[in-house]
């Protein structure tokens, strides 16, 4: 009865009536739904009484969509940019050193490796949460914009505003800061917690403008709620002309720009807000620029744990504590049937965009298996061969063997030949023999 009534509230040509009994929608035990009037149910039948919708009688008018469709392809949405952008929809590969070529579902979804293709390195669970704090922010009625320090690829960033236009959010905005040229060597002078410091090293972590923007164009999510800060956070953040903060995501992996983002940006937050570490277990210097910060401004947080890298606190001053994951004020259900379609069309793009990518890696994948298969008679060959050139050896070591028994054989018999010429009764013969082949030769 549930599975029916969950079916009924988000197909949109269907509304549950139940003073109405002409059209009934039953659960067959073959497994399908069919659709009877004006007969009565069979025994076993589970039954929900129902109407068809009717639709308005004038042309051009657009047919009233229930909250329960809105709800349902709205995290249709969510879910299909949340796989997407991680890369557990196309089971994404990891880049080494910081993974092994190949998916592992228990490093991507604690944001362990390097994906290959997909648009963020911050893993499920911490992709997760990031959703789970917007939609409180929004829920809670927090103001402020949203801002990412460190964006990579722009996956997270990407989220934030998909989120904003699921929920039909105008008013804020998504702040994306980055070098878009990877990490600064280390100040050790000034920041000795970031000696040794090696990221600045890594190419992989440098990721242009450019492809950072092509990335939100390719969920057609470029738009004015989109604000780029292109340089050291240093440089960029002091003059950013920004008034106000809801959720704060720090990602710089160094001392220096985890200090910089909390020095200019946390004073913005507002009180119930939002602030994201997500390397505080990982980078030890990111971890001591939060405490120097917390301990220099009186800053006593209530640290809560992600995934055993990532953590996040709420800013004091709200009305009430709420935790990601835990009940907290509903989010608004006001929407339009444009916002709707909208969804509808976005959740196709999506979905073609999952398909083209499994289409890709098993294109991959078959290319390898073919170059295996070319790769595999040649192996073969070449493996004879080397068998043919181990036999010729032994050959030829036996050769060589022979060659050298037959070398001292030569010597002892030129030793003996000596011993003869030398000996004495040769020397008393040798008139004889002169003598014998003098008669030999007058006789021819």
């Amino acid at each position: 009865m549930s599975a029916i009534r969950e079916f009924l509230e988000n197909d949109r040509r269907f509304v549950v009536d139940t003073d109405c009994e002409k059209y009934l929608l039953t659960y067959n035990p073959r497994g399908y739904l069919k659709k009877i009037a004006d007969k009565q149910p069979k025994n076993g039948d589970h039954v929900v009484p129902m109407h068809k919708r009717k639709r308005s009688a004038e042309p051009g008018m657009v047919v009233p969509r229930t909250k329960g469709e809105f709800r349902y392809i709205r995290n249709t949405y969510l879910e299909l940019m949340h796989s997407l952008l991680v890369g557990t929809a196309y089971r994404d590969a990891s880049l080494l050193p910081f993974g092994t070529e190949i998916h592992d579902d228990h490093l991507r979804e604690h944001g362990l490796d390097w994906p290959a293709q997909a648009l963020t390195m911050i893993g499920v669970k911490r992709m997760v949460n990031l959703r789970e704090l917007v939609e409180l922010v929004l829920a809670e009625n927090i103001p402020g914009d949203f801002i990412e320090t460190g964006v990579w690829r722009g996956g997270a960033c990407i989220m934030m505003r998909a989120l904003l236009k699921a929920h039909n959010i105008t008013d804020r905005r998504v702040w994306v800061a980055d070098s878009f040229a990877g990490l600064p060597p280390a100040n050790e002078d000034l920041y000795p917690a970031d000696a040794g410091s090696d990221f600045h090293e890594y190419d992989e972590l440098a990721v242009s403008l450019e492809e950072v923007q092509n990335n939100f164009r390719t969920y057609d999510l470029l738009d004015d709620q989109v604000k780029f800060l292109k340089g050291w956070f240093k440089d960029t953040l002091p003059s950013a002309e920004i008034d106000q903060l809801s959720l704060l995501r720090l990602d710089g992996d160094m001392y220096e720009s985890t200090m910089d983002a909390l020095t200019v940006l946390y004073p913005k937050l507002s009180p119930g807000g939002y602030v994201i570490i997500d390397d505080f277990h990982i980078v030890p210097a990111c971890k001591k620029a939060v405490e120097d910060y917390c301990q220099d401004n009186g800053i006593e947080p209530e640290i809560i744990e992600i995934d055993g890298s990532g953590v996040y606190w709420q800013k004091p001053g709200a009305g009430s504590k709420v935790r990601a994951g835990s009940s907290h004020a509903s989010l608004s259900e006001q929407f339009s049937d444009l916002q709707i379609s909208y969804l509808y069309r976005s959740v196709i793009k999506l979905s073609q965009n999952a398909m083209a990518r499994l289409n890709q890696l098993i294109t991959g994948r078959d290319q390898i298996i073919v170059e295996l298969k070319q790769a595999s008679p040649e192996h073969k060959a070449s493996v004879e061969h080397e068998h043919q050139v181990s036999k010729l050896n032994r050959e030829i070591a036996a050769r060589d063997a022979r060659i050298a028994e037959l070398e001292r054989l030569v010597v002892d018999r030129n030793r003996q030949i000596g011993e003869i010429l030398s000996s004495t009764s040769w020397s008393i013969s040798s008139p004889f023999r002169f003598l014998k082949k003098m008669f030999q030769k007058g006789s021819s």
